[in-house]
């Protein structure tokens, strides 16, 4: 049986960012919502279907002055489907090491239905930069906004940091976002 995603894993409002996608200060905002809505998109329409969200400040009711930042994280689904796709090797209750598979997954060591831990944090974060670097352009021709910057069909799109000035950064836990809040005085362009 082949295993989905739903609707309800792109939607979670409330997700542990595993990376922080920095743009540059003057992209343009159709720019900023077709990067958004592609990575937010459905995989079966070119999507990476992953979780995404401005930073906030820390009482997550605005943003920060500095709007280029984004947070992105996925479902505990979506990181499971990613393992299988990036071929993870993991520990198998028999002690022999095997490329993950979500069908097979209650026969891997330390996997239950309800545990979080079971992809480390390094191996999430690979998981969503496979996810975002394997974003491809589709039917468009340009980046909108930007109608000299050209797509061919099959390009990747986080191919293109010269032109978005785009960085990904990644969190190392939850608390370390806080650190681009400007009450505690850091610099938003600033991962300790």
């Amino acid at each position: 049986m082949k295993v989905t995603l739903s609707a309800l894993d792109t939607s979670e409002s409330s997700f542990t960012p595993l990376v922080v996608i920095e743009l540059a200060q003057d992209v343009k905002e159709e720019t900023k919502e077709w990067l958004k809505n592609r990575i937010i998109a459905k995989k079966k329409d070119g999507g990476a279907q992953l979780l995404f969200r401005p930073l906030l400040n820390k009482y997550e009711q605005e943003t920060l002055e500095n709007q280029n930042l984004y947070l992105v994280g996925a479902s505990k689904i979506r990181m499971l489907l990613g393992a299988e796709a990036v071929g993870l090797v993991k520990e198998c209750n028999d002690n022999t090491m095997r490329a993950f598979t979500y069908r097979t997954r209650q026969n891997f060591k330390g996997f239950d239905d309800n545990n979080d831990d079971f992809l480390t944090m390094a191996e999430c974060q690979f998981i969503i930069k496979h996810e975002l670097e394997n974003l491809r352009a589709k039917d468009e021709k340009m980046i909108p906004g930007y109608p000299q910057a050209k797509l061919y069909p099959g390009k990747s799109l986080f191919q293109l940091p010269q032109l978005l000035c785009l960085t990904l950064l990644y969190c190392l836990c939850l608390e370390r976002y806080e650190a681009f809040a400007p009450e505690l005085g850091h610099s938003p362009n600033y991962l300790p």
